[in-house]
Order: C-alpha cells, then structure tokens, then sequence
C-alpha cells in the first residue's frame, strides 16, 4: 500500500472514527490527556475473561489523536489482553525505531505516517497510553492508580 493510500486510512478514521464512545459498566477505564496540545482521551472496555469483549474511546482532541484511538479500537476488539499488550509494545517500538515489524499489523502502516511530525506522536500515542493503563490494571487490579 502506498503512503496516500495510508493517508487516505488515517483520513478515513479521522472523519469516520470507529468504537467511539464509552463502554458501560466498564471492567477496565482510563483518562489520559496531552497537556501540550489538549487532547484527552477515555478508554473503557469490557472483558469476556481475558478477552477484550468491547473497546471504546471518548477523543477529545486534534484529528491525529482520534484517527489513532479508531485504529487502536479496531486491532483490539475480540482480542486477548496478552495479545493487546504486544500490539501496544508494536506501536511504541515502531514509533521509536521508524522500522515496522514483518509483517506488520494493519493498524501499525498508516499510524507511520504520522511520525513524520514528531510532534504529532504523542497525539497518536495518547489512545494506546490509555489501553497501556487498562492493561496495567487489569494486571494489578489492587494497586492505587498510578
């Protein structure tokens, strides 16, 4: 796929994001913000076991940051917490190193092209700090928040 074609991807979700919203009752929330830009972002989710049953985010802030929470609802849904944690760790390895995996996860290509403007990564990054938070909780489920 070309790089307009992940534009187009990236445009798609911005205009038209996926999973917005908010789970309820959720088992696993979390509000996390980018102060330098304004962005926030609530992420709910409601597990079968250790699956992910449903994903949602509530994207308040700048159209990077909501194309990114749709993508990361998208490659989450249906799967395992385990699984959603090394998707997360692809997402942060490929943002720092520039390199994708091989092959990479169909979220992970259009998202690169928004390293492009290192300072829009952290608007990209804020939705997959949340799911970070949740896995953290559902890992320590007694542990103060953080």
């Amino acid at each position: 796929m070309s790089g307009t074609l992940y534009r187009d991807v990236l445009m798609d979700h911005m205009k038209h994001p996926r999973f917005s919203g908010k789970v309820e009752p959720a088992d696993l929330r979390a509000a996390v913000n980018n102060p330098l830009c304004g962005d926030e972002l609530e992420l709910t989710i409601a597990l079968d076991g250790p699956l992910i049953r449903e994903a949602r985010t509530l994207a308040r802030g700048c159209s990077v940051c909501v194309a990114s929470a749709s993508l990361m609802g998208e490659a989450i849904q249906g799967r395992s917490l385990e699984e959603s944690s090394r998707l997360s760790q692809m997402f942060r390895e490929a943002m720092a190193s520039g390199t994708l995996p091989d092959p990479p996860p169909e979220f992970l290509p259009p998202l690169m092209q928004i390293r492009q403007h290192k300072s829009r990564v952290k608007c990209a990054a804020l939705a997959w700090n949340a799911l970070d938070e949740c896995l953290h909780h559902a890992a320590f489920p007694d542990e103060e928040k953080r």
